[in-house]
């Protein structure tokens, strides 16, 4: 029904226009001519008015992808004793070159497009990804319009005549819409990504990206939104950039994908097939670069239809062999796809431009992201309960040892003398057993409150230790102070010389902060990613500050290096202390240390701000932590 639904349409002959009979909005569609013809510059020319228009048959008009030049034709007329002004609009911001001629003159009236600078929607302050060009009907008159687009992507032309309050609505309902899109999908990444950090697990991370790259980057680009939101009016954002995103997005998808599915266990030769399909998004993405826009978003489509076809394929076959866990995925998958063929379909003039078409999408990719972080929220508690059982199994395993310690031992006082040797020698292995235990559970201990990677103490740690710390310091009314610190550019150092080369610089930076400290009861902890926190009891601040001016010093000194190539990094810090009392909390002296980085980063990096900077100039609580 829902085809049947998309596909009807009404045929209307294209007719006069009368504009005072009109209400606050009308979609053109069914009052135009329309024909395609090559792409010139000669503009409105007796060629094209002579051309052989035909009548729309849709209230919104599609026209696929194409290399031609659309044309429509319309008129209005005002047969009223006033002059009447209507928005002329066109809701879908994929388009490269829009021009409307009246059929008196041979000079556009508007020239609008991603090919023109701040010429998106000049005409009116519309918060909408929208080309709007008002028009005034003199009356007593009838004029003919003539409007010329082309574009590299799909044209698709939902054109309406509205009043300016009307379409001022129109444009507050289309940002509710945007807003709750994009607030959904920056949920859901939020989500994945703090999922990301606290399970350390690589498949999250692939989620993570994926949902960047294809829920909220590809979408933003598709919606008009760098230049509707940040006044961005690059050709390469507003067009070229989506062949480029959607390559990626894929190459992220299918390598998620083969590890969920774990392909390489169950399906060999599928994950092989995998690996080639991510050689060819690879080959897709190197080739955006080289082919002409038109043909690049072409050649990323049908890549992606192709990741679609495999991995249903996949799926099919891991259902009817009875694997677990596969259904969710076919859901969340299905629907993203769903959309997407719904779309495809309009992009490719198989199916008219309506809500369900142009926003079917959205709605599939929100159904997708909310499965999806289900199945991965699901799954962390699995794993979490498969910890704890091991846990519990290795709890009952020295519970038992010891119980069999105990009756050995009251076994022992009523041996026989020639049984008191044996008795020893199980005790003494008993006792290895218990040795191992014990030192294997410090171990585990030990591991549980230390970062891996750097050997200093982790986020866990630091969030029991400090609040205990910082008791210690009201009862005896010392001081205590605080360093933040994070790595500058530390993306880059990954990006220029590897993940390896950036681990060895985490380390090296940590081994200075454990170098730097000045007494036993200082503690460094690893606070996330690249960021540091030193916890200084009985230290003041102006003492704090001087031990964060000399570690500035010893990591920007100090030369970090591979088997190839070698390198600096600096640091920024943010500094705090006080004495506490019980009127304030420990995270708010957290809270000062950050936005003393904040400044730090914002003023130039490689610097140590102090918290009393922070506060003196007013700017502690502004302060935006999202961009350190």
């Amino acid at each position: 029904m829902l085809v049947v639904w998309m596909m009807s349409t009404t045929s209307i002959a294209a007719t006069r226009i009368e504009v005072d009979r009109l209400s606050d909005n009308l979609a053109l569609g069914q009052y135009v001519d329309t024909v395609r013809l090559e792409r010139d510059d000669s503009g409105l020319t007796d060629y094209v008015r002579n051309a052989d228009f035909v009548a729309g048959e849709y209230e919104a008009l599609n026209f696929g992808y194409t290399q031609q030049r659309v044309w429509l034709k319309f008129e209005l007329s005002n047969a009223s004793d006033h002059d009447i002004e209507r928005i002329l609009n066109i809701r879908y911001p994929l388009i490269d070159r829009l021009y409307l001629y009246n059929d008196s003159t041979t000079t556009p009236l508007y020239t609008l497009g991603r090919f023109y600078a701040n010429e998106f929607d000049q005409a009116l302050h519309i918060p909408a990804s929208y080309f709007v060009m008002p028009l005034v009907i003199k009356a007593h008159s009838t004029e003919t319009y003539y409007l010329s687009v082309d574009s590299d992507n799909s044209i698709a032309l939902p054109i309406y005549l509205t009043t300016t309050p009307a379409l001022e609505r129109q444009a507050f309902q289309y940002a509710v819409n945007i807003v709750f899109y994009f607030g959904l999908v920056v949920t859901n990444i939020l989500f994945a990504f703090f999922m990301t950090l606290l399970l350390r697990d690589r498949e999250q991370l692939y989620y993570s990206l994926f949902m960047v790259s294809y829920h909220f980057l590809f979408f933003a680009v598709l919606e008009g939104m760098p230049h509707t939101l940040f006044g961005i009016d690059s050709l390469f954002i507003s067009r070229d950039i989506i062949p480029y995103i959607l390559s990626i997005s894929m190459t992220i998808f299918t390598v998620f994908a083969a590890s969920y599915l774990k392909l390489r266990k169950y399906a060999p030769k599928a994950y092989k097939m995998a690996k080639a399909l991510t050689g060819i998004m690879l080959l897709s993405l190197v080739l955006c670069f080289i082919l002409p826009s038109y043909y690049a978003i072409k050649l990323t489509t049908l890549t992606s239809i192709l990741v679609g076809v495999f991995y249903a394929s996949v799926v099919s076959n891991f259902i009817l062999r009875g694997r677990p866990g596969v259904r969710s995925f076919l859901l969340a998958w299905g629907t993203g796809v769903a959309g997407a063929i719904v779309y495809g379909m309009k992009v490719w003039n198989l199916v008219p431009v309506n809500f369900i078409t142009s926003y079917g999408w959205h709605i599939g990719t929100l159904i997708e992201a909310a499965v999806f972080s289900s199945m991965m929220a699901y799954r962390a508690a699995r794993d979490r309960k498969e910890r704890l059982e091991f846990l519990h199994q290795l709890n009952k395993k020295e519970r038992d040892l010891r119980h069999t310690q105990e009756r050995l031992l009251e076994s022992e006082s009523a041996a026989k003398a020639d049984l008191e040797l044996q008795v020893k020698q199980r005790t003494r292995d008993l006792s290895n057993i218990l040795a191992q235990l014990e030192t294997e559970n410090r171990s585990l201990a030990e591991l549980s409150i230390n970062d891996g990677l750097t050997k200093v103490r982790n986020r866990r740690y630091f969030n029991d230790i400090f609040p205990q710390m910082w008791s210690d310091a009201i009862a005896d009314q010392t001081p205590i102070s605080v360093i933040l610190l994070d790595i500058d550019h530390f993306k880059k150092v990954n990006d220029d010389y590897g993940h390896i080369s950036g681990d060895d610089c985490l380390v090296k930076v940590a081994g200075i902060m454990r170098q730097s400290v000045n007494h036993p009861i200082d503690v460094v902890c690893r606070y996330g990613g690249e960021e540091f926190v030193i916890i200084l009891p009985d230290t003041t601040q102006q003492q704090a500050f001087a031990l964060a001016e000399n570690m500035r010093k010893n990591i920007a000194n100090t030369i970090i290096s591979n088997n190839e190539r070698a390198f600096r990094v600096t640091s920024s810090f943010g500094v705090g202390g006080l004495i506490p009392t019980e009127e304030i909390a420990p995270e708010d002296l957290i809270a000062q240390c950050d936005a003393a980085l904040y400044t730090s980063k914002r003023n130039g990096r490689n610097r140590v701000t102090v918290a009393d900077d922070i506060a003196t100039s007013g700017k502690a609580e502004a302060a935006d932590f999202t961009k350190l």
